[in-house]
């Protein structure tokens, strides 16, 4: 067989070179020839990887990334008319020699991506958007350009092409200019390292296929640059950010900084600096909220005055994206900033789900917060934050909800989305112990069914069941990838129940794997009793539910109106507990002493879902008992909700035997807390003597929140 391809393509290489795998482990030979030297003269055998370009006059034959794979005359023929549709192609192709899916091919392949940009919010450790072990213990990761070259090769096998970072200030790490060089701390041989370190790492993505966009909170400076400036060192100072809430608007600092001349000067030469030492840099983000002051029109001037003035400055014509975090998309924007930037090259970008992806596929906030207000979606573009600031230590993979995910992103204004978290780096894996089963290095291995079902549906909602056993294979066999999925997908209905019953927006208000919370540290029963629902989307709260029980004229008819209950989640939460289980139960019988790496610590993980199901179930069950008790002040309640209480405490117990087994504690960025189940026992037990004492705590205490 031969293989005919042009070489000088990077992404088309990096295509071919899984296609080669696949042969070779198929035990299939084959040549290689380069259509770089000669034209191709078709062999009675082979594949035949090639651009088909327009012709004069003419649109492409091909869209942007998608491909056609058919077979004629006995030979496969790859085509697309860009780089990146058959760079997918050849992925796609090597998929189906592993699947015995490709000869014969009975119809041609056809695909095309159903969302155009398919991205990564990903947090750099270098002056963070806050503080904790995540960024900590990855300063050195992410200056490693062995560890990036892993992570974007794995970005892009899971069609990913898009890659935003994101720091409050990077300026000082990737460029230095004679203007202002007093603001930068190092030296000039440290910052020429760092410059090949950012180029390298930029070149490389661009050969796979993925765009890199700088994200930054626009107004922040480190010490030693507001130092540079002149000014004050706390000017720029990071630390106790949130102490005084001074992300606020009306606060001195921060109007200070929204009005300094030299400020804004030195961010506009920064920006001008970075667009013009990395060409490889396809676009930046900003948004003209934290740490800003003045009022929409203020913000949105201070803006095109720094970031979009350097841009032109630059003479690039790139794209930009402007964050709505703390506004609405507004007039102000419509006003101030579209006029400046081509239509094709901005974006508006929302946060989709707030904080919690893991909630509900098709949330309703842009509705809800009238997200949209004085936009012209019909000449906007919009991109999606998608955030998960639910599930750092857990693996996650339901494939199904992720389709309807994608499916419900899939609206004519939106142009693709970028996932990840504000508090959590997927770098080197800094949870896990270090002996025992771990066979990894880095999170994202860890997670890495997590990555790949976020980037493969977001290009093809409809992709073949097989290849999600065929990725498990890899670390679980081909007789238990099948169970292992399935467990992976009934444990990851827990998390997305737990928050359409008990709803924070921020990630900062509600992690759910842990049960925590900056604000109030432990969740603890009272907060349960007053949960309000997922917004939007049709949760009856557990107080309403309560109500509704003890109206027996109307309670049944209020019922029906909603399109879950907590009766409903409560058998969603017992259902994948005991399916967990039975998976748990039949991959420890079938493994045996072979269970190692990736399957025990996956086993683990399984478990330690089971319990967190009945925690909740228990918790959210003993919350409504209270509800009902304070309705009717009927001893039965209480003491149900004691019961209940008390058996949550044996599944926290386990929960933490599951954890500990395996994991090391962290101090969590964004909840400013220890995870770590053991830690919380105490608080777990408390919650038992809070629901006998109801009475006396409860009193002072708000009617509850009813939501629909």
């Amino acid at each position: 067989m031969q293989l005919i391809y042009d070489h000088k393509d990077a992404m088309v290489c990096f295509g071919v070179k899984h296609i080669r795998e696949s042969l070779k482990q198929k035990g299939i030979d084959f040549v290689e020839r380069f259509t770089a030297f000669e034209p191709p003269v078709l062999p009675a055998k082979g594949i035949i990887i090639q651009k088909v370009m327009a012709k004069k006059g003419e649109a492409p034959p091909y869209s942007e990334q998608s491909f056609k794979i058919y077979q004629k005359q006995g030979r496969i023929h790859i085509e697309a008319s860009d780089s990146r549709g058959l760079m997918y192609g050849c992925l796609e192709w090597a998929e189906r020699i592993q699947l015995d899916q490709a000869d014969p091919l009975a119809e041609p392949i056809e695909q095309a991506p159903a969302l155009g940009i398919r991205g990564i919010k990903y947090n750099l450790p270098y002056a963070p958007f806050d503080s904790g072990d995540p960024f900590v213990n990855n300063e050195k990761t992410c200056l490693d350009i062995e560890y990036w070259k892993a992570y974007i090769d794995m970005l892009a096998r899971n069609r990913y092409n898009c890659l935003g970072l994101w720091s409050e200030h990077p300026y000082h790490l990737m460029v230095v200019s004679d203007k202002y060089r007093a603001t930068n701390p190092f030296t000039d041989l440290e910052i020429e390292r760092n410059i090949r370190f950012f180029r390298e790492l930029f070149q490389h993505a661009n050969n796979r296929g993925i765009d890199v966009y700088l994200f930054t909170w626009n107004i922040r400076l480190i010490p030693q640059a507001a130092k540079g400036l002149g000014l004050p060192e706390n000017v720029g100072d990071f630390g106790n950010m949130y102490d005084d809430l001074i992300h606020r608007v009306g606060l001195p600092l921060n109007r200070f900084r929204s009005q300094s001349a030299a400020i804004a000067d030195y961010i506009r030469e920064m920006v001008l600096q970075v667009l013009l030492t990395y060409p490889e840099l396809k676009g930046l983000g900003t948004s003209a909220s934290e740490w800003m002051d003045g009022d929409g029109y203020e913000r949105e001037s201070w803006i095109v005055d720094t970031y979009l003035e350097a841009i032109k400055q630059s003479g690039r014509d790139i794209p930009f994206i402007h964050r709505t975090n703390m506004q609405n998309a507004g007039k102000e924007i419509k006003e101030m900033i579209m006029p400046h930037v081509k239509s094709d090259k901005f974006y508006i970008s929302w946060k989709y789900s707030n904080a919690h992806c893991y909630s509900h596929p098709n949330p309703q906030f842009e509705q809800l917060w009238n997200a949209w207000e004085g936009i012209d979606l019909a000449t906007t573009q919009i991109l999606y934050t998608v955030r998960n600031d639910d599930v750092f230590t857990h693996r996650w993979g339901d494939p199904e909800y992720i389709r309807q995910y994608v499916l419900g992103m899939q609206k004519p204004y939106v142009k693709g989305f970028y996932w990840g978290a504000d508090g959590y780096v997927w770098g080197k894996d800094f949870q896990h112990i270090d002996h025992g089963h771990k066979t990894w290095t880095y999170d994202f291995e860890r997670h890495q069914f997590q990555f790949q079902l976020w980037g493969r549906l977001s290009y093809n909602p409809d992709v073949d069941p097989a290849v999600w056993i065929l990725s498990l294979q890899e670390h679980y066999d081909r007789k238990h990838a099948p169970l292992f999925l399935e467990g992976l997908q009934s444990a990851s209905k827990v998390i997305p129940a737990v928050n359409r019953l008990y709803w924070h927006d921020y990630d900062f208000q509600w992690h759910p794997e842990s049960c925590l919370s900056e604000v109030s540290g432990f969740k603890n029963i009272l907060d349960f009793v007053e949960a309000r629902p997922m917004p939007g989307v049709g949760v009856m709260s557990l107080r309403e539910y309560a109500a509704a029980e003890a109206d027996p004229a109307g309670g049944k008819a209020v019922m029906q109106a909603y399109e879950e209950t907590p009766h409903h989640i409560l058998q969603q939460l017992e259902q994948a507990a005991d399916r967990t289980e039975r998976v748990v139960e039949a991959l420890r019988a079938g493994l045996g002493e072979l269970c190692g790496g990736h399957a025990e610590c996956t086993l683990y993980d399984l478990q330690a879902y089971v319990e967190m199901a009945r925690y909740y179930y228990c918790k959210f069950t003993a919350a409504l008992s209270l509800n009902r008790y304070r309705l009717n002040g009927q001893i039965v309640h209480r003491e149900h909700a004691v019961e209940s209480l008390q058996q949550a405490a044996q599944h926290w117990e386990k929960l933490a035997g599951c954890w500990e087994a395996h994991n090391k504690p962290y101090f969590m960025a964004r909840v400013k807390r220890t995870f770590g189940y053991p830690y919380y026992m105490k608080d777990v037990l408390a919650d038992i003597e809070l629901a006998r004492q109801y009475d006396e705590v409860a009193e002072g205490m708000p009617d509850g929140i009813t939501s629909k």
